[in-house]
């Protein structure tokens, strides 16, 4: 037990009675008891943001590579058109062309071209002329403005 220290009083505060009252000790008595809850786990996900920005990225990919295949797939009908169109051009030039070939009568052409003086391109003979031209006048630079500014800004 642990020893009560002794109180001093002075004399001319003194007065018989004066002493403060002991307080017993309270026995210390157990608390009731709150009934404790369980504890709920709790799930916490954890986001990372560059592997966040990844799946955006991977996302938006996904997105244009369908729109590419898809825009793939119409070109390729429309270049099966053309192509179609073309081989059907050159069908019909070819008509033409064999049409043009034996509507003229070639030997008729060339006789009639000779009566009018006309020779073979075998014939005729070839000469090269040999032409220069002449250069033409170089413009202005920037640099040749700024001295012809200059030489009008300070002439006498």
């Amino acid at each position: 037990m642990e020893r009560k220290p002794e109180i001093q009083y002075v004399g001319q505060f003194y007065v018989l009675g004066s002493t403060a009252p002991q307080i017993a000790e309270k026995q210390k008595k157990k608390k009731a008891a709150l009934p404790r809850l369980k504890r709920q786990s709790q799930k916490v996900i954890y986001v990372d943001p560059v592997a966040l920005c990844g799946m955006a990225v991977a996302a938006v990919m996904l997105v244009v590579l369908i729109l590419g295949a898809v825009r793939l797939e119409k070109n390729w009908e429309r270049y099966n058109q053309v192509s179609e169109s073309v081989s059907q051009l050159r069908r019909e030039n070819a008509l033409l062309e064999h049409n043009y070939r034996t509507f003229f009568d070639l030997e008729s052409v060339r006789a009639s071209a000779e009566a009018m003086g006309m020779i073979p391109r075998e014939e005729a003979q070839n000469a090269t002329v040999w032409v220069s031209m002449p250069l033409p006048k170089a413009e202005p630079t920037v640099w040749d403005d700024i001295v012809w500014f200059f030489r009008g800004l300070f002439a006498k």
